[in-house]
């Protein structure tokens, strides 16, 4: 690696980490807020909202370096056009493959890096975020029974209006259960809940309240009240659920023949693949006047980010819909874009603007 590569690696790995920090931070302050919102409601445990966050972290990750090193690498290589560092390296006999090849070898470990999340990382996440997802239904926490709506846990149906803030008792609660075929309606001020340690059985405590007894339609109601009444909580079961095509293992992935699961495989397999594409594509595009705005370019990029990125996904449902050819796959937005790459660095290359040069000198001299 010489001078021109460590300058450029440098340069782009600066300016990427400045990017990385950024999109991280907004991000992750948008997972937080979307989980802490659940979380208040009653519709998530706090034990599990920093594991579903770093999980929802690391299932971005990968999708944002791509678009991160395309940013960072055509804010770098525009800013040595304008400042008239590219004129000094072309003055010096350095070709655009030249830049060409420092490109490329900034974008190398990016493109590992992104492999690595993408094939293995992403898949762990997906399989975390599932397994948290298929958990009993047992309100082992009075925060998993969400305020302000109506829970159902077998024959037995709560609502309360209010939970404390530490999220341990329930204010003004409504119940409603089916004892020895009678149906019962509960009033109570709070409520909490109560583990038994040696058979681990679940108990709704309500206290301060009243108990009403009887068949719906007739006038022969039971009134009770109490100080505190015991109500048994059934347990109930996740269903058995085939493993999402996101959560299998990169190694089973690929073996499998159908559609969804190859379209996810070769969705893994194009985000380290749109890093070397996107490193083409920004050597052409960063090509600015001296001293002139790249704020366009930059515009530019992120124009033709989206439109990858919709193209991407659009292929990926019309794969997975038999609507193109199996054997096409994903391959043609990559090969798209590779595509507007050549046809750029032909236009931007030396021995085209020679050929040009003298195609004009004969003709003038006709």
């Amino acid at each position: 690696m010489n001078l021109i590569d460590r300058l450029i690696l440098r340069e782009v790995l600066k300016t990427l980490s400045l990017i990385i920090v950024i999109l991280l931070v907004v991000l992750f302050a948008n997972q937080l807020v979307r989980l802490l919102s659940k979380m208040a409601t009653g519709a998530l445990s706090g034990e599990l909202l920093l594991s579903l966050t770093g999980y929802q972290m690391i299932r971005l990750l990968p999708r944002l370096l791509p678009a991160a090193f395309f940013f960072a690498l055509l804010w770098v290589l525009a800013g040595m056009y304008r400042d008239n560092e590219m004129t000094a390296l072309y003055s010096s006999g350095v070709s655009l493959a030249r830049i060409y090849r420092a490109a490329l070898t900034s974008a190398l470990p990016i493109c590992m890096l992104t492999a690595a999340f993408s094939l293995y990382w992403v898949p762990w996440a997906n399989a975390g975020i599932q397994q948290i997802k298929q958990q009993p239904q047992t309100p082992d926490q009075i925060s998993l029974i969400r305020p302000a709506e109506f829970n159902e846990y077998g024959e037995v149906i709560v609502y309360a209006a209010a939970l404390s803030p530490e999220g341990t008792r329930l204010h003004q609660l409504f119940l409603q259960d089916h004892q020895q075929g009678q149906t019962g309606i509960v009033l109570a001020d709070n409520a909490r809940v109560h583990t038994e340690p040696d058979t681990g059985e679940r108990y709704l405590i309500l206290q301060q309240g009243r108990r009403y007894v009887g068949t719906p339609g007739q006038a022969d109601y039971q009134l009770s009240t109490f100080t505190e009444y015991g109500l048994r909580l059934p347990v109930t079961e996740p269903m058995p659920a085939q493993r999402q095509i996101a959560a299998q293992p990169s190694s089973q992935l690929w073996q499998r023949d159908h559609l969804s699961a190859r379209a996810e495989w070769q969705y893994r397999l194009s985000l380290p693949l749109a890093v070397l594409i996107f490193t083409l594509l920004a050597v052409p595009l960063a090509r600015v006047a001296p001293r002139k705005d790249i704020y366009g370019r930059i515009a530019l990029a992120i124009l033709i980010y989206f439109v990858y990125l919709n193209l991407q996904r659009a292929a990926e449902r019309w794969m997975e819909q038999a609507i193109t050819p199996a054997w096409l796959g994903l391959w043609w937005v990559a090969a798209s874009l590779a595509a507007i790459a050549g046809l750029l660095f032909c236009l931007n290359s030396a021995w085209l603007t020679q050929q040009l040069r003298r195609w004009r000198t004969r003709h003038a001299d006709a």
